[in-house]
């Protein structure tokens, strides 16, 4: 089956201004869900949408396939199933299409390719996507939602509540056409670490990442694969 993964890097981010351009553990924070996807050996073609320059050489550079980002999809407005869509429509050779993003850095290569290959070779499932589950006393608008307060359970015996983390989706051809989006009628939850599931929306988030790579919890890259982008010439942009 042929494959595609297509990574969002927008110039510019409302939130966090330049987060996809950050340096920590002394590479830009988007080299490194680029370089997790091209090693990751999963994707007949990695593309790479951006409106930046700096990051359409590195993609260019390192094997993956540039997509200018059209404007109106470089707006707050525009979200995820926007952007795969269009892919589908400008790219419609593929099986498969997954989105990545620089926003997860910390998402591992084994899941990458556990959760590629969990689509592939599913047989009930039409789309995967990356999650974590709480047990946790859960409540919204005023009710509980995971447990009835007056037959209080154990924790560990609590309803799971599954979280997207937003760090990888996949979804067949047919079925990304039928729905519009990047997950499908019968989805696959693939599990991932806390730490993988870190997705960086805040300065807050942007020193937890910081802390967990400088007391080496966790790595973007592995030290092989950062002496090599360290000599890389997009790297010094």
């Amino acid at each position: 089956m042929k494959t595609a993964c297509f990574i969002p890097v927008k110039q510019n981010s409302e939130r966090v201004p330049g987060k996809n351009f950050r340096r920590i553990g002394g590479i830009p924070l988007y080299q490194a869900i680029v370089t997790k996807a091209l090693d990751s050996g999963c994707f007949s073609t990695v593309f790479v949408d951006t409106n930046s320059d700096e990051v359409a050489a590195f993609a260019k550079q390192n094997g993956a396939v540039h997509i200018p980002r059209k404007p109106e999809l470089a707006l707050a407005s525009a979200n995820g199933n926007d952007l795969l869509n269009y892919h589908a429509e400008i790219e419609p050779s593929f099986d498969c299409y997954f989105q990545l993003f620089a926003t997860a850095p910390l998402l591992k290569l084994e899941s990458i390719q556990g959760a590629v290959a969990a689509l592939l070779e599913s047989t009930k499932h039409d789309s995967v996507l990356t999650t974590i589950e709480h047990r946790g006393f859960f409540w919204r608008a005023g009710m509980p939602v995971s447990y009835q307060p007056n037959l209080l359970p154990r924790s560990q015996d609590l309803l799971p509540i599954i979280e997207e983390t937003t760090a990888l989706y996949g979804i067949t051809r047919a079925a990304l056409l039928k729905y519009r989006s990047r997950i499908g009628a019968s989805p696959f939850f693939f599990p991932v670490s806390k730490i993988e599931a870190i997705d960086l929306n805040t300065e807050e988030d942007f020193t937890y990442l910081e802390w967990l790579v400088e007391t080496g919890r966790a790595e973007l890259l592995s030290r092989e694969r950062r002496e090599l982008l360290r000599f890389s010439p997009a790297c010094a942009a």
